[in-house]
Parts: C-alpha cells; structure tokens; sequence
C-alpha cells in the first residue's frame, strides 16, 4: 500500500537553483517539458539533450537542479503530471497542468559549483594516498554490487595473477574491466584513440537510469577536469588534452547512451556536477580523513548504484593524477 501523500500544489518551493539552470529559466525562449518521473526526482527537458533536474536533496544540488524544500512524505509519481506535458515558466514559478502541479521559484538562492584556488591547502601525496583509501573501504560499504564495485574487489581478493588468467562470472564488471584498463592505458601514454576505442564499448552498459559506466566515466573525467587543474598548476597543455577527452567521450555519448547519462557527462565535461561529488574530489586532496569518510559516505548513497559507480571513477582518476606526480617526481630526482 502507498501511504505517501499526494501532493499540495501550493506546498512545492524552490530552496536552491543551480545557476545554469536559473539561466535555462530565464531564457525568453525556453520551452520545458516533462522527461521522466520518478520517486525522488523529476526531469524536465528543453529538448538540447540538457535536462534540468528537481529534486529533493540539497547534498546532490548541481549547476543543472533545482532543490525543493519540506519535501518529506511524498513522491514525485504522486504529483499531477505526465511525460511530456508542458512546463509554463513565470516569473516566480513552474506551473503544468492548469497549475495542479507548480514549483514557486521567487526565494530561491542560486547555486554555484565550488572552483579550484590553485595550490592553497593541497595534501602531500601521502596524505592523498590515505584518503583514496579511506573512500575505498567506504565504497566497500555500498549495498549493491550490481555495479562496478566488483572491479575493485576481485583485484585485491583474489589477486591479479589468479585474477586476470582465470575466467570470471560474465558480470558488468568483468565485462567492462578490459576496456576500463584500456582507457587508463591510453590516459598514461596520452592517446586519445586509444582511450576513445574503449570507452566506447561502455558507453551505456550497466544497470540503473545512468549505467554504471557512464556513472564511472562522468565520475572520471570530472575528477580530472576538477582535479587535474589544483594538482597540475600551470599546465594548460594536460587540462586540454583532459577537456578534448571529455569532449570525444560526450560526443560519442549522444549516439550510444540515454539522455540521462549524456546530461551527466556533459556536466563533468564542464567540470561540474552534484555537490556531494566535487566535495568529495577537493576532499581527497584539501581535506583530512574524517571529512573525506563523511562524504564518501554521502556520495554512495547517491541513487542504487551511481554514487557508487562515481566515486569508482573519482578514485581511478585521482589515482590518475596522483601517478603522474609520483613519476614526474620519480625522474626529476633519478
């Protein structure tokens, strides 16, 4: 029995918008529509493949969402609306269906993705070191392994000896593992058709709303397009050829993947995304272990399996990083 309540269509206010969705908003010829629905989120389209996300918790707030206040006891399925219905934007609020269903948007602060400062308060390698650690054991935690947790466990159960020369269970994990070490291949020697031929193998494949490699490749080339410019000061010749791999990765994206998934990637292209996931980014190398425990925790909680699929992809990508440090160190020094 559903015992949650229907939705008041006066009750439903705006805490926070995220700025790029405030300009969609605000754009004289926007027309919106409604994408998908679903418990926890609603999806509203402008028809560019760039979704504008409306949910519930301000930990996963995005430069592309909208976040609701006092929204306990109820779900998005309950409220008055269909797919594909059209959204009338005023100038104090979202209004469909002949205002049975409407979002007043007047007192909403607007939101903006925290930006690297450059090297002010970095950790040492070895401090970032723990910290990848700490958000592996917290990934460990997650209660689904329908994802690409796997990817990390087997290696370090079984070993990679035993690991890589014995058949394994035709999982998604094991299914995307040669093309996810392919792709990190391909980032340490800087080949970019290297890296495009196996992602594009992955675009799409895995369970939930975004699959769980496009959640592990969103999580990745954030971590790279956010992190690499704090690690790498100066280097405009790295944080491009990070910016055209993200570009290669979104284009294939819009032909292989759903709209869900292509709005995300696009995001990370950006260098942008839910709070909770750049939180955890600068956290791995600003913040000491008990904040980066915290938010590991948050991120996992992040749908059934994309916080976990995420923060996968933050690790191989901060580990990325912290590589290239370690071997640019390794031959200043020889």
């Amino acid at each position: 029995m559903n015992t949650e309540e229907k939705i008041n269509p006066g009750s439903l206010k705006a805490d926070v918008i995220g700025y790029r969705a405030l300009k969609t908003l605000k754009s004289s010829c926007t027309k919106l529509t409604v994408y998908g629905i679903f418990d926890h989120a609603l999806y509203l389209s402008n028809g560019n493949n760039q979704l504008i996300k409306i949910i519930k918790n301000k930990d996963f707030i995005s430069s592309t969402s909208i976040v609701l206040r006092e929204t306990e006891g109820w779900s998005f399925r309950s409220a008055e609306i269909r797919i594909g219905m059209e959204i009338k934007v005023n100038k104090d609020s979202l209004v469909c269906n002949n205002n049975k269903f409407n979002i007043d948007i007047e007192n909403a602060s607007t939101w903006h993705p925290t930006k690297s400062t450059g090297n002010t308060g970095l950790l040492s390698i070895e401090e970032i070191n723990l910290n990848l650690r700490i958000l592996r054991d917290v990934i460990y935690t997650a209660p689904s392994r329908e994802g690409l947790i796997p990817l990390l466990e087997n290696v370090e159960l079984y070993g990679p000896l035993k690991f890589f020369l014995q058949p394994q269970e035709p999982t998604v994990s094991e299914r995307a593992r040669p093309y996810i070490d392919g792709l990190m291949w391909g980032l340490f020697g800087g080949d970019l058709k290297m890296i495009i031929k196996n992602v594009e193998p992955i675009l799409g494949l895995g369970p939930g709303l975004t699959p769980s490699c496009d959640d592990f490749l969103a999580g990745l080339i954030l971590s790279l397009n956010a992190g690499g410019p704090a690690l790498f000061r100066k280097e405009d010749r790295t944080d491009k050829f990070f910016k055209k791999i993200s570009e290669e990765i979104c284009i294939l994206a819009n032909k292989k993947t759903t709209v869900y998934s292509q709005s995300l990637l696009n995001d990370a292209r950006l260098g942008e995304g839910p709070k909770a996931i750049l939180d955890l980014i600068y956290g791995l190398i600003t913040e000491n272990a008990d904040q980066v425990f915290k938010v590991s925790k948050t991120v996992i909680g992040m749908g059934d399996t994309t916080g976990a699929d995420m923060a996968i992809g933050i690790y191989y990508g901060i580990r990325f990083l912290i590589s290239r440090i370690e071997l640019k160190d390794l031959h200043e020094t020889a």
